[in-house]
């Protein structure tokens, strides 16, 4: 057997999300169809697994995906992982699935994985990105399944925000019930704000804007309160001196800001070790 790991993208709005339900879905799941894809051409059922699980509409640019599969279909030749993240075995592999793959779901790159590597248990950190539309007049149909329609936003308050979530904290107050874990500390190593450019082609419009996140891990929906309560903060219903006060509380309930939409966000990169993962 050899252990695969996969670098994926996909568009999540027609997905129940990344895991495979207990009871049968529909819509589908995203590790649904690709288990399907890679069990059709091993000849038997594989089990993948995520670096992370996204929710429902929830997209993703670097998800990473591992399993074992027959090495025998394609076998490593112990050809070095190139410039596109593939070895020789991995080029086939992300030629074939993606002739199974919907559109909607793609595979970037593919390669053979030490045999202990694990998508999820062997990452360093994870980036998750949010995209927001300032702009009440218009919403580009092409954006809309991508942007969070909130309307303006004070950065200053925005980024005073970000700055006190920084750093080593419990964030059982943005986590969502629904999964357990040991602990609710995570270390929030990169938090901002950025306008994207404007669009040479449409009238004169608030800039977008991108929230960065990146940590050593993240809570269920953590993310999606984090970018509530922001929109929150930029909108002057919250003050950004509330929030260590809200992250001493350690309860979802002290946070009044709701749950930001899923369609804005995005796995957007999962960093391993050297060598582990995909290095681009």
């Amino acid at each position: 057997m050899m252990r695969l790991a996969l670098l994926l993208a996909y568009q999540g709005t027609r997905f129940s999300g990344w895991q495979i339900q207990e009871t049968p879905c529909a819509p589908p799941t995203v590790q649904g169809v690709l288990e399907s894809a890679v069990s059709r051409i091993s000849g038997f059922h594989v089990r993948l697994h995520g670096s992370g699980r996204t929710d429902a509409g929830v997209h993703a640019h670097g998800q990473v995906v591992h399993g074992d599969v027959p090495d025998g279909r394609f076998p490593p030749q112990g050809d070095p992982v190139g410039p596109d993240g593939c070895d020789a075995a991995g080029r086939r592999w992300r030629h074939s699935l993606n002739a199974l793959l919907p559109p909607d779901v793609r595979v970037l790159a593919a390669h053979a994985a030490r045999p202990d590597f694990h998508a999820r248990i062997s990452a360093l950190h994870k980036t998750y990105v949010y995209d927001f539309w300032q702009d009440r007049a218009f919403t580009p149909p092409r954006l809309v399944p991508f942007v969070w329609p909130c309307g303006p936003l004070a950065l200053d308050a925005v980024n005073a925000a970000l700055t006190r979530l920084s750093g080593r904290h419990s964030f059982a107050t943005f986590r969502n019930v629904g999964t357990d874990t040991e602990s609710d500390v995570r270390t929030l190593l990169e938090a901002r704000m950025d306008p994207l450019p404007a669009s040479p082609f449409l009238p004169p419009h608030a800039p977008a804007l991108r929230l960065t996140l990146r940590a050593d891990g993240f809570l269920k929906q953590m993310v999606r309160n984090i970018a509530g309560m922001l929109v929150a903060c930029g909108q002057g219903k919250l003050s950004p001196d509330a929030i260590p006060a809200l992250l001493a509380a350690e309860d979802r309930r002290a946070l009044r800001s709701p749950t930001a939409p899923p369609q804005g966000l995005a796995l957007a990169r999962v960093a391993y070790p050297p060598g582990d993962g995909f290095d681009f």
